[in-house]
């Protein structure tokens, strides 16, 4: 059967996720939503990154789309207040949805830098059947429902206490980092199959594969080795999306030259803290707390190399950095800033606090 929810074929034996992207013709159902997105920079690249993509239900609930891969954005300048941009997304089972932002509606700016737009979405007619979650909008801020899974005992702690312990250990579950813990939490509901352990970064084995593009050289990659009876348990909470860490990107060439950008682990969310401390919940919600910290890049990684496909795992060891830009205010948004600040370098500048690795550290956590 499939379930349009999460990209996948599901059978009684196991998950199977869909790779294929860009599959099905565009559609021109319209409905309006809004997008949550991003403008980062390299040291010779700029690039606009979707983050968030939902349709309101009524007046505060709203449902969110689970996106896969993205395009380059298209813009449009008419005038100094007529920008137009347009993005294009692949979502489950090979559909796509084209998304129109403009600068006249801009929305706001939120504390993560990200930029809220209306939008104008075209995708299949059953648009809400792709939808992956609910979420709901608190002072302006768009809060996404996702799901942490642990064991029984794990959870009564957990409720009874109202907070969450963050991990040290880096993505892959194999390094203890010296200036971040996370908090993972994911959109799949239930982790009861071995495919979708594989979608968390887990595997019972303690290894999953990565194929680089071109040649399909194999990558056997260590991961956190876990087992599906220790997920049993589940958690779901209404988490601000600012405080979600943006996934890491694989940028991937067509054969005409054109590329495209996969974001990476994308049933992964996590919420960055310091070392030592827990993510308080107050009212059956996580919400912006003096210690959390935010890493302020992303990770995009060449997917025709070795090193590329590793890094959004091995994220600590890399200089594929793209840079957040920084909007303070909602006097400018990302539209605006793209010809009103074209060729500067918005690279240099910006000071990151990049993952490290605990000194003397080479446990593997299993």
């Amino acid at each position: 059967m499939k379930n349009y929810r999460f990209d996948r074929t599901e059978t009684d034996s196991n998950n199977f996720y869909n790779t294929e992207r860009g599959t099905e013709p565009q559609h021109i159902n319209e409905i309006q939503g809004f997008l949550k997105c991003k403008l980062i920079h390299s040291k010779n690249k700029s690039l606009i990154v979707p983050d968030l993509i939902y349709i309101m239900t009524d007046d505060t609930n709203f449902e969110w789309i689970q996106f896969y891969s993205f395009l380059p954005c298209m813009l449009t300048q008419f005038s100094e207040e007529e920008v137009i941009g347009s993005l294009t997304v692949d979502i489950a089972f090979g559909h796509i949805l084209r998304l129109t932002i403009s600068y006249e509606w801009h929305n706001n700016n939120l504390l993560d830098n990200s930029n809220l737009f209306e939008c104008r979405i075209q995708g299949p007619k059953n648009i809400m059947d792709f939808t992956t979650g609910k979420g709901k909008l608190i002072e302006g801020i768009p809060y996404i429902a996702l799901y942490h899974h642990t064991l029984p005992e794990y959870k009564e702690l957990i409720l009874s206490g109202n907070f969450f312990k963050c991990s040290a250990w880096n993505y892959q579950g194999t390094k203890e980092l010296e200036n971040y813990s996370y908090c993972y939490f994911s959109s799949l509901p239930k982790i009861d199959k071995s495919a979708d352990l594989h979608k968390i970064a887990m595997s019972s084995n303690g290894n999953i594969h990565l194929i680089v593009d071109g040649t399909d050289e194999i990558i056997k990659l260590k991961v956190y080795r876990d087992s599906t009876e220790n997920r049993t348990a589940i958690i779901e909470i209404l988490i601000d999306s600012t405080i979600i860490e943006n996934n890491h990107i694989w940028q991937h060439k067509l054969g005409t030259g054109q590329v495209y950008y996969e974001i990476s682990n994308a049933f992964i969310y996590r919420v960055g803290n310091k070392v030592g401390e827990s993510l308080t919940i107050t009212y059956h919600l996580i919400q912006r707390q003096k210690s959390l910290k935010s890493m302020n890049y992303i990770i995009i990684g060449d997917a025709c190399s070795k090193e590329g496909i590793i890094v959004p795992f091995d994220e600590e060891e890399t200089e594929q950095i793209f840079k957040i830009e920084s909007f303070d205010s909602n006097t400018t948004n990302l539209l605006k800033f793209w010809f009103t600040h074209g060729n500067q370098d918005h690279y240099t500048r910006k000071d990151i606090d990049k993952l490290k690795i605990k000194a003397d550290n080479n446990v593997y956590k299993k």
